[in-house]
């Protein structure tokens, strides 16, 4: 990893969430961060800024604006206000007037909305569009397929990649991935931009979530490989008549047969569910997807 980067973790008072959300930090001649986090965990983000003595933030860089990677903004820019925020351009909209994303958040994640925290506005002066952003060593890729808005951002070797190559975990030296396919998903889209982020030179790979692999390329083609086994896997789940039971299928057939995910193993009970309850999300996405095409 990167000399001068690092991962501030932001444990949640969540089962199952104690290192599963992170910062990526970069402390040097430009110092800029990679996502925020909740807002239930702003105080947690501003103290690991603080311990690596940063005072001054030139560009925080969201790879999408989902209330757990953007929801503490407002208290970053309380105490950053020079920090000039990257989005996708209709992402923009969201940080400015919240409502609507709450709204969303809420109907997807429920309670878990709640104990992320409700997002706060953020002004429009501190947001640049990725499409009027001009920066030396930077580049800015969009990958929609997680989110509409998502984009993934390369600074040097560096690939900071969201949530566009799915979940990454180095449990025990294995590694575990899980697609975050939820709705509304379109497969064409998530694989145009696994493709776009293959074309680049990038040596290492740096999650949203918890982990980062130096084999940037590899886990890329891993993914792409990964989706379309979960295309057929699920494809032949929902044959069955029985649909109230499809993706209870699902779940225990990936879980079976996915060699991306026999890392399972190494999680604690909480940890696992959480898993099971983000791919029931993720399968749902593949099932509309299915269903409407």
């Amino acid at each position: 990893m990167h000399p001068h980067l690092y991962r501030i973790p932001l444990s949640q008072n969540i089962k199952g969430f104690g290192n599963f959300i992170g910062s990526w930090v970069f402390r040097g001649d430009v110092n800029f961060l990679v996502d925020v986090g909740p807002k239930s965990s702003a105080e947690l983000l501003l103290k690991g800024l603080k311990a690596l003595t940063i005072n001054r933030l030139d560009f925080v860089f969201l790879t999408h604006v989902h209330i757990d990677h953007a929801g503490a903004l407002a208290s970053l820019i309380a105490r950053f206000p020079e920090a000039k925020v990257v989005c996708h351009p209709s992402g923009i909209r969201h940080l400015v007037d919240p409502e609507n994303l709450w709204e969303g958040s809420q109907k997807v994640l429920g309670e878990l909305a709640l104990k992320f925290g409700k997002m706060d506005p953020v002004s429009a002066e501190h947001l640049v569009s990725c499409e009027a952003f001009e920066q030396e060593s930077f580049q800015i890729i969009e990958t929609p397929g997680h989110a509409p808005h998502h984009m993934s951002l390369i600074h040097g070797s560096s690939l900071f990649v969201g949530e566009a190559a799915g979940i990454f975990l180095d449990l025990d030296g294995e590694p575990y991935l899980r697609p975050a396919t939820p709705t509304r998903f379109f497969l064409p889209e998530t694989v145009e931009s696994i493709d776009r982020l293959l074309k680049a030179d990038v040596q290492e790979n740096f999650y949203a979530h918890a982990g980062n692999h130096p084999a940037a390329r590899k886990m890329l083609n891993r993914y792409r490989e990964q989706l379309f086994f979960w295309r057929d896997v699920i494809a032949e789940q929902i044959q069955d008549p029985r649909k109230e039971h499809w993706v209870d299928r699902c779940v225990a057939a990936l879980f079976e047969r996915d060699p991306c995910l026999m890392g399972l193993r190494y999680l604690d009970q909480e940890e696992k569910e959480r898993e099971f309850y983000f791919a029931r999300n993720s399968i749902q996405g593949f099932i509309q997807y299915l269903r409407s095409g």
